[in-house]
């Protein structure tokens, strides 16, 4: 069947650029000084550069009634995703972050990656994220939901289109003790660290060779 003519062959991810802090704390009280981020609550971490297909209204409308502060990594807020945080009542909690932050940074410091993205063939912010031992929320719309294990080294979004259920997982996220968060970001790097280049080039070769 067409299932057999198939070969998928995952991205690879650089584990040893993306890796989590040397010392953790010490790098996210700095990294949360730096980004005006009271380092005492937890933050999420939403990277895109096209903000309608990766979720960010959906996102916005879930983060109402969250406890925690929101960076917006990659393009620029557009003055309606200004006016929707306003809006929301929300812009007390959400972070724009300089189109030149340092990524690798970012996700060594945030407490969760949130991905509730509408289409990805496989995002490598994704990968990034979880080789820097970042757990997160991620869209079942993600060809690297492949890599989600959900409730052991991240967690699955069903539904990225409803709020309420992206509100959820975030409150199953903030509920989760640090030492499961910090066993569940170890289990995301550990299933990141297969798939290094050469790995992805012999993969490749065996394409080629059929």
């Amino acid at each position: 069947g067409a299932r057999e003519k198939c070969s998928v062959i995952y991205t690879a991810v650089d584990t040893e650029v993306f890796k989590p802090a040397a010392h953790r704390e010490g790098h996210r009280e700095i990294t949360c000084r730096n980004m005006h981020t009271d380092a005492s609550k937890p933050v999420g971490l939403f990277v895109s550069l096209s903000h309608r297909r990766k979720g960010l209204d959906v996102l916005l409308q879930a983060w109402r009634g969250i406890n925690a502060t929101l960076w917006i990594a990659g393009r620029p807020l557009s003055a309606n995703y200004l006016a929707m945080i306003d809006n929301l009542g929300i812009k007390d909690k959400v972070r724009a972050l300089p189109p030149t932050s340092d990524l690798t940074a970012l996700y060594q410091a945030a407490d969760w990656f949130i991905h509730p993205t509408l289409y990805d063939a496989c995002a490598n912010t994704v990968l990034q994220s979880m080789a820097c031992g970042l757990p997160g929320i991620i869209s079942v719309q993600d060809g690297a939901i492949d890599h989600i294990r959900d409730g052991e080294n991240g967690f699955a979004l069903y539904h990225p289109t409803r709020p309420d259920e992206l509100h959820r997982r975030l409150q199953d996220a903030l509920a989760t003790p640090t030492d499961q968060r910090a066993a569940m970001g170890a289990r995301a790097r550990e299933t990141m660290l297969p798939f290094t280049w050469d790995a992805h080039v012999a993969e490749w070769m065996k394409v080629i060779a059929k």
